[in-house]
Formats: structure tokens, C-alpha cells, sequence
């Protein structure tokens, strides 16, 4: 276990044994209750990524069943289960909401996050909005256990090249390029095929991704998984993009004075 440099998030690398879903309806859940999505920057979002707007139930429930925010329930057994009740469960409930979305915020740089739309996936592939936004911006907590599931933010650009890698398309549909945060870091399965969910996981550190297809080959960059600098990730596929490694704000920003410090590294003979 170590600390994130970019976050102060502490990391572990595990080995989860479950691939991220494939395909991804939105929802919005409010105190609670299911409603349908109804702010417009999110709705913008959705509508550009592709994304169906549906009002699913609780995890592992079915749609018949009652809303989970009723506080007064008959148990046969137990009689009347009044608020007193069901306060304990509605407030671990909102602590675990919360911890995933403080895990959602440290994905991405603090301009965008403190305005995004917080999103979680199911274990169905739905998501259900934890936090509605006021930017284009979702930022999705991811799960851990799951690999190539990490939290990340996305603009609708970037979710909708997201949603079109795990419905295995063919190619992503994005009209103009799309960012995506990942500055948590992630667990893959690889780095040269978009589709492989057999491979051994492979563990990447924080990075960001322009969405945009790149030519390895006539740009000069790498291709192989690395802890540092730039490489084109899925080369010579229909998904291939840039991945930077690292955050865009590393270093030290430029002000009028400041002296050049040159260092110097040895490279291997």
C-alpha cells in the first residue's frame, strides 16, 4: 500500500478476478428514492454519449419491489419498523454514498470535479447518480474489486468512447476527441487489446487519456505499458489513443524570474 503523489489516496494493487461490465444506462437516485434524471447538464451528457436514462431498482432487487426509502414498514414478524429503525441503515447508506463519491472527486483535477456529475456502474452496468453536477463532467467511483473498472472523470466525448470499448464496438463513436482522468491510477487487463478480459491484470499508475486516435508509427511513440512519459495504448486499433502518464499538473508552473534548473539522468549501456 502506498500514497498517490496526485491525491494523497492511498493504493493497492489486488488481483480481483471480475471484468468491468459492458454497457452502461444512467439513473438518478435522490435521497434515496429513484427518480429520473432531470438536470440538463447531465442530460446533455447522457444524450451525447448514447446513454439511455432508465430508473432502475436497488442492486440485487427487482423493480416490484418497494422503494427503498419508505420509513414505515410492516414485517410480519416484527410489526411496525418505524424511523427509529430504519435510521441506522439509512445512514450507513449515506456514509458509503459519500465515500464514493470523495473516491469519484480525487480522480480528476479539482476545476472539473468540484463540479461534476458523481456516477456509480452496477454490477448489471447501470449507473445511478450519487451527486447531480453543473459541468459536463462524470466522475464515476469504480470498484476496486473490479478490474478495469477504475474511478475516473470523463467529458461526454470520453464516456461515450468508454461506452463504446466495454459494448466491444467496433470502433468508438466519439465525433471529436475525449479526455478521461484516471489520476487514482488503474488495473487492466492490457494495454494492446481494447477487449481482452482473460489476461492477467496489469497495474498502471495515475495518467490521463486524450481519445483521439494515434498513429505510433508516424508519431514516434511508444507502445508498451509504462510508469512515466507517453505511449499510444491499443496501437493499430480502432481504439488507440494517447495515455499520459503522470498529471498535468506535475512540475512547477512558470513565473516571470524563475531560472531553468537542468538535471541529468544516466541512461543504461
Amino acid at each position: 500500500m502506498a500514497a498517490n503523489k496526485h491525491t494523497g489516496k492511498e493504493e493497492v494493487f489486488g488481483k480481483p478476478d471480475v471484468d468491468a461490465p459492458k454497457c452502461c444506462p444512467i439513473a438518478e437516485v435522490n435521497s434515496g428514492s429513484w427518480v429520473p434524471v432531470s438536470r440538463r447538464a447531465f442530460l446533455g451528457t447522457a444524450a451525447v454519449a448514447g446513454l439511455s436514462l432508465v430508473t432502475p431498482s436497488l442492486a440485487g432487487e427487482s423493480p416490484e419491489q418497494e422503494p427503498a426509502n419508505q420509513n414505515h414498514k410492516f414485517h410480519p414478524n416484527h410489526g411496525n419498523l418505524g424511523d427509529e429503525d430504519m435510521s441506522g441503515e439509512n445512514t450507513m447508506a449515506e456514509e458509503i454514498a459519500k465515500a464514493k463519491i470523495r473516491r469519484a472527486l480525487l480522480a480528476g483535477p479539482d476545476c472539473i470535479t468540484r463540479e461534476a456529475t458523481v456516477a456509480e456502474m452496477d454490477a448489471q452496468g447501470k449507473m445511478t447518480v450519487l451527486r447531480p453536477g453543473k459541468n459536463h463532467w462524470v466522475c464515476m467511483p469504480g470498484n476496486e474489486n473490479i478490474i478495469g473498472q477504475a474511478d475516473m472523470c470523463a467529458d461526454p466525448m470520453g464516456l461515450q468512447w468508454m461506452m463504446d470499448c466495454f459494448a466491444k464496438k467496433p470502433r468508438p463513436t466519439n465525433a471529436s476527441p475525449g479526455l478521461i482522468y484516471m489520476l487514482n491510477g488503474a488495473l487492466q487487463r492490457s494495454y494492446t487489446d481494447p477487449f481482452d478480459r482473460t489476461s492477467p491484470a496489469i497495474p498502471i499508475g495515475p495518467h490521463w487519456m486524450i481519445l483521439r486516435p494515434f498513429d505510433s508509427e508516424t508519431a514516434g511513440l511508444p507502445t508498451v505499458m509504462r510508469d512515466a512519459g507517453t505511449l499510444v495504448m491499443f496501437a493499430r486499433t480502432p481504439y488507440a489513443h494517447l495515455h499520459v502518464c503522470g498529471s498535468p499538473w506535475d512540475g512547477n508552473e512558470y513565473r516571470p524570474g524563475d531560472r531553468g534548473v537542468w538535471t541529468m539522468t544516466y541512461s543504461r549501456a
